[in-house]
């Protein structure tokens, strides 16, 4: 292992180079405090320095303060060394950044006992740093796969086209949503926001978007042919029994609806989500307001309400992370800004809509990454499809 020191006296620096190397340590050796400070800022730096507290140009307490500074994601073991020991000057070393503080003149065993204890931290953070590496990648794997759950960017299903974003607030989030195409005139769409976020969080919602497909889950009855499409609410109540809040120690909110591409008719059932928007482009938004409360404690009913769109309207669905977003002041963007920034945009095809209300909640929290999970699912309704008029 390399060694620096930094030491000014020609026979103090002999002394230290003397000991360490007699130790077994490589030693590289510095006059003043501006050559450690060099010294230390190179890519193979040593991990360990013995640093004398005073020489020219830079004090060993400033090359202290410099090192800690440097936001590195491993930073060395300093040894300040001095001939000043009072509580306070031991105090004022160790506050500017020192691991370890030895006196003048030092004994080589308590030398070398200071220099293990040292060698011991670094070798610890050596393996803490590659467990969390190790933890990071598996994190970012695991939120490559949930984002591969969710729809494509842009798409079109039937009459509808579709837009969405989302934005974990970790590696991977506890939202997730997805468009369910159930038979030849209607379709499913649905969002989830499960209580919390992280890996806990995430393993809830992917349990969750198992259930919710046509083929194997719970969105249709198939013990009927043909099977029979459940209504939004039915599918809510099954969720609430399947998900109960003392076995998974969390709730989640869900808003689920189905579209009939044949009427032009939205039906839909909320649990505790934020409402869905709709979007006129010739008159305003108004919010769905029907909703119970949320999945997993057992209050049903959740309720169910039918809405008729006509060609050109827009429907926006949103997890809390858009409305929860806070500026520097601590204020929500809320529904208030949900609903302004729709209406400003009323009039925009539905990618450009999604866009504009990521971008203006985005801007709204100035820079400042999301606190929870964002996510924007919206369509847009192209009139009745020719072969189901």
């Amino acid at each position: 292992m390399r060694i620096l020191i930094a030491e000014d006296d020609p026979a103090s620096r002999k002394i230290l180079t003397v000991c360490l190397e007699k130790l077994g340590y490589q030693v590289v050796a510095t006059t003043n405090g501006l050559e450690a400070w060099q010294a230390m800022q190179q890519a193979d730096a040593p991990k360990l320095a013995i640093l004398d507290w005073m020489m020219p140009e830079i004090d060993g307490v400033e090359v202290c303060r410099r090192l800690r500074a440097i936001n590195a994601r491993q930073q060395p073991y300093l040894i300040l060394l001095s001939a000043l020991g009072t509580k306070e000057d031991i105090a004022k070393g160790l506050d500017a950044g020192a691991d370890d503080y030895l006196t003048k003149p030092f004994n080589v065993l308590e030398l070398q006992a200071r220099i293990k204890v040292g060698v011991r931290l670094l070798e610890m953070q050596a393996r803490l740093r590659q467990s969390m590496e190790t933890i990071e990648a598996s994190l970012l794997a695991a939120g490559e796969i949930q984002k591969s759950l969710l729809p494509k960017h842009f798409i079109g299903v039937g009459s509808l086209e579709f837009a969405w974003q989302f934005v974990p607030c970790d590696a991977i989030g506890g939202d997730v949503f997805n468009i369910v195409p159930l038979d030849a005139q209607r379709v499913g769409l649905y969002m989830v926001d499960v209580a919390g976020h992280g890996p806990a969080a995430a393993m809830v919602s992917v349990l969750v978007y198992q259930l919710l497909n046509a083929t194997t889950g719970i969105l249709a009855d198939h013990t009927v042919k043909p099977p029979r499409i459940l209504e939004p609410e039915e599918v809510l109540r099954i969720l609430d029994g399947e998900f109960p809040l003392m076995r998974f120690k969390r709730h989640f909110t869900i808003v689920y609806a189905v579209f009939n591409h044949a009427t032009g008719v939205l039906t839909y059932s909320n649990a505790g989500h934020c409402s869905p928007m709709v979007v006129d482009p010739n008159a305003g938004v108004t919010a769905l307001t029907t909703a119970g409360t949320v999945i997993g404690v057992g209050a049903m009913p959740f309720g169910q309400e039918s809405v008729a769109l006509s060609p050109g309207y827009k429907v926006v669905f949103c997890s809390d992370g858009v409305e929860e977003i806070a500026d520097a002041s601590n204020a929500f963007f809320g529904e208030e800004g949900t609903k302004g920034t729709l209406l400003a945009l009323q009039k925009e095809p539905v990618a450009a809509l999604v866009q504009g209300l990521y971008d203006a909640a985005m801007g709204f929290a100035g820079g400042h990454p999301p606190g929870d999970d964002l996510s924007i699912l919206a369509f847009e309704y192209k009139g009745v499809l020719p072969e189901s008029s």
